[in-house]
């Protein structure tokens, strides 16, 4: 009963997960594409952010309506670490592609003490690794947005990890730890 109980539990959360990170992903995607082109960099940049917010809010929707309900059925600690575990992995990614859009869109929307002219990969890398630091509120100043675009980017994120975590510490009372 309970293995049938944790399947349905993870079956559900793919479920729930599956239509947003596929929205996130071409979102994403989308960014790496179209940046590079030669045309407005200024309608590119609100168009990024625009994107970016409308991502930002179907994740906090996700969050807060869709997934709250998995929580309200399921109440074990591996679910609630799972689930916060996807939705970290999603909002670190997804913004990851947004800042190396702005970059591609134009170098001079970020300061950076590194190299970020290396090739796609490293640039991306670079990005995961700003956007993982961003996230946890570290902030080295390794990498610094300069452009409006690039800290509004960046104040959504800080709002989305606050967000998760808020989350976390108001459900906290409500995870059972099972001690087999």
């Amino acid at each position: 009963m309970e293995t049938s109980k944790n399947t349905g539990f993870y079956e559900q959360l793919f479920k729930k997960v599956l239509l947003t990170a596929s929205i996130v992903i071409v979102l994403s995607l989308s960014y790496t594409l179209w940046a590079g082109e030669d045309s407005d960099s200024l309608f590119l940049s609100l168009l990024i952010v625009a994107l970016a917010l409308f991502k930002t809010i179907f994740i906090v929707r996700l969050t807060f309506i869709q997934l709250a309900k998995i929580i309200d059925e399921s109440h074990q600690l591996a679910h609630v670490l799972t689930l916060f575990a996807v939705l970290i992995v999603l909002i670190i990614f997804s913004f990851t592609a947004d800042y190396h859009a702005l970059y591609i869109l134009n170098p001079e929307n970020y300061k950076s003490s590194t190299t970020l002219n290396g090739s796609f990969l490293v640039q991306f890398f670079e990005f995961i690794y700003f956007s993982l630091i961003t996230f946890s509120s570290v902030g080295y100043g390794d990498i610094v947005p300069i452009s409006i675009s690039g800290k509004i980017l960046v104040m959504m994120e800080i709002f989305l990890s606050f967000l998760v975590l808020v989350f976390g510490i108001a459900n906290i009372n409500r995870i059972h730890v099972d001690n087999k």
